[in-house]
Order: structure tokens, then sequence, then C-alpha cells
């Protein structure tokens, strides 16, 4: 029994680091398929742009070894 209440206590801390990132990506994906609905030629941009910015962010965040 004490391994399952390790196991949730584990995943509890794992979804508190990501909770603001996983909202953060719901809200994107809700921006875009919205956009797809108004136009393509515009989501596919505003796509490009959340790509480019993920990579700047990910590029900033890894540590430089």
């Amino acid at each position: 029994m004490d391994g399952v209440y390790n196991m949730k206590n584990k995943l509890k801390q794992l979804f508190s680091l990501y909770v603001e990132d996983i909202f953060i990506f719901i809200g994107l994906i809700i921006i875009i398929l919205t956009t797809y609905t108004v136009n393509a030629i515009v989501a596919n941009y505003l796509l490009g742009a959340i790509f480019v910015l993920f990579g700047l962010i990910i590029s900033k965040k890894l540590p430089k070894k």
C-alpha cells in the first residue's frame, strides 16, 4: 500500500510542476483550432509563430554544456 501512496505523491508533485505549462498548451491548441475555423492561412502563420516562440523558449531554458 505504501508504493501506491508514493506513486500518487510523485504524480501530484510532477503535475504541480507542469500545471501552468499544461494550461498554456491547452490554451494555444484552442486558439489555433479556432483560427483554423476562421481562416486556414492565418492559422498556419499563427502555428508557425508559436513553433518559433517555443523554439526560442526551449533554447533559453536548456542548460548550456
